[in-house]
């Protein structure tokens, strides 16, 4: 059986609410009338004391204690320490926020970059003013997309001389082959060496004649293919000719 609920609007308990209440409004009202009159201050004595007025006596810096030099050196000068480190830190802030790193994931979103992948996927060993003659890309662009592509290792940036040459990074090509193939861009360089793997054993007149230029030009040439690996030369008699190696062979089919 279910006990009787409890009647909570009593005479007795509205009495003590009502009790309760005018106890706190006479608790908040009385400590402010307390402050209602003003009241004076008044001197204990009508005469003025009595002596000589002093001026402040200086103080010698060895005589000021070291914690308050302190004190006073801390609230000076940290603030001047403080300002490049706000700023350092400001511009860290703008630059961080400012900043977007392309993930390895998201590299080939960007069109242009894109582009210029495709380029030296189709073009191996395209140097760099190469690229930016064949694309519709301004040096700056080119250099900033070039950068990510060798920074997220898409493709590598291939040394010959004093020339950089860019292949993908697939492992695709040895280091002699890229060599043969970063100085094969050469218009002159290919030119002889296209002559070459139809003509083998030609010497520097026939190869002079063939490609409409000087011999001391070709002789230029021939000295660096030489020196590179691309070409042998053999001396028949009192003449010498040249012919592909076999790495440049290889290479002349792929750029074929």
């Amino acid at each position: 059986m279910a006990g009787r609920r409890r009647n909570t609007h009593s005479p007795a308990n509205v009495m003590f609410l009502a009790a309760a209440g005018c106890i706190l409004v006479t608790i908040l009202i009385v400590p402010a009338s307390a402050y209602a009159h003003p009241y004076l201050v008044v001197p204990s004595s009508d005469s003025h004391p009595g002596g000589e007025a002093r001026l402040p006596v200086p103080v010698k810096l060895w005589q000021v204690p070291p914690v308050a030099v302190l004190l006073v050196f801390t609230a000076v000068f940290v603030p001047f320490c403080l300002a490049p480190a706000e700023i350092l830190l400001s511009c860290a802030g703008f630059v961080v926020m400012n900043f977007r790193r392309t993930r390895k994931k998201t590299v080939l979103e960007n069109d242009c970059r894109a582009s210029i992948y495709r380029h030296i996927i189709a073009n191996p060993g395209s140097g760099f003013t190469g690229i930016m003659n064949s694309l519709p890309v301004n040096r700056g662009t080119l250099h900033y997309h070039l950068g990510i592509l060798c920074r997220e290792k898409f493709i590598i940036a291939y040394s010959a001389g004093e020339m950089t040459r860019y292949f993908q990074n697939a492992g695709k090509f040895s280091d002699p082959e890229m060599d043969a193939m970063a100085r094969l861009r050469n218009r002159v360089d290919l030119s002889i060496c296209e002559f070459l793997s139809l003509s083998p054993g030609a010497s520097r007149q026939e190869i002079a004649q063939r490609i409409q230029t000087t011999c001391s030009t070709v002789s230029w040439h021939m000295h660096r293919l030489c020196e590179a690996g691309v070409i042998a030369s053999a001396r028949e008699g009192r003449c010498i000719t040249y012919r592909l190696t076999s790495v440049a062979a290889k290479v002349m089919d792929e750029l074929q």
